[in-house]
């Protein structure tokens, strides 16, 4: 009697297929295939993993997987009932095994109707549930990772608007400061009323700030607290603005800016890196 093995082993070395080339491409290891050519089923794996291996292995040597799998029972069958038939028995012929001694040959494994399918439902679950939840791993680490994205992205946006407010209440406080006077001044303003107002008119002037890389500037006019420029800018941004006395120029990063002015040969750039203030007079 032909078995599983025999046949798997015979169109195996018919097709000029070594053991070592067939597990490296069924990705079965070599002891296993071994075991299944030589029909010997009892290594310690489950009953679904066997039929898998053979299934496979058939569908390599272009063999009908069914119909391999189903003869595979028939064995198995033949088998259990040698185990639990009495010793008497071996004595009497057995109709059943001669019938299937009679129609298993290699041919007929290839082009006869299959008897009925081994539900492998069990693995192909698996095997689906498997990348189930490894899409649901992916998502959930997707989520995460969006909504830290989004936290971060809020922090800084809040960070430079709180930055630029304490710059605007900065200057504002600065020149509150200059326009409340002491009695003092105020009393030294009335007795210089009467001098010509010439001291304080101041001719216009241009300054030109040139970004280097993003930066916030905020210039205020410090005689009339005039709000000359207040602006982002991009790296290589050129602004000229017209002033008229001193100026308060405030920034979020003074290593990004540097001005020109008319009465300087020489740039002028803040020595910092990080937010500040400077007056031009």
């Amino acid at each position: 009697m032909q078995t599983i093995g025999e046949k798997i082993e015979e169109t195996r070395k018919r097709k000029g297929i070594s053991l070592s080339e067939a597990a490296e491409a069924t990705k079965i290891r070599r002891d296993f295939l071994l075991n299944i050519e030589s029909n010997e089923y009892d290594y310690d794996l489950p009953e679904i993993y066997k039929r898998g291996f053979i299934k496979n292995y058939a569908k390599y040597l272009k063999l009908n997987p069914d119909k391999v799998l189903s003869q595979y029972q028939e064995q198995l069958i033949t088998l259990s009932r040698r185990t639990k038939k009495p010793n008497t028995d071996f004595f009497t012929p057995n109709t059943d095994l001669n019938q299937t001694s009679n129609q298993e040959t290699l041919d007929p494994l290839l082009e006869k109707p299959s008897l009925g399918k081994i539900n492998l439902n069990k693995p192909a679950e698996t095997a689906k549930e498997a990348p189930a939840s490894d899409d649901s791993l992916l998502k959930k680490d997707l989520y995460v990772k969006t909504a830290i994205f989004a936290v971060s992205t809020l922090l800084f946006v809040f960070g430079i608007f709180w930055l630029i407010q304490t710059i605007s209440q900065s200057i504002n406080s600065n020149n509150d400061a200059l326009a409340t006077p002491t009695n003092v001044a105020a009393t030294s303003s009335v007795s210089q009323s009467n001098e010509p107002p010439s001291s304080t008119e101041y001719p216009i002037k241009e300054i030109t700030l040139k970004a280097s890389g993003s930066v916030y500037v905020q210039i205020r006019q410090k005689i009339d607290n005039k709000e000359l420029l207040a602006k982002p800018l991009i790296e290589g941004e050129i602004q000229t603005i017209k002033r008229r006395g001193p100026i308060d120029i405030a920034f979020t990063k003074g290593n990004f800016i540097t001005l020109f002015t008319d009465g300087e040969v020489d740039p002028i750039e803040p020595n910092t890196a990080s937010a500040g203030k400077i007056t031009l007079p």
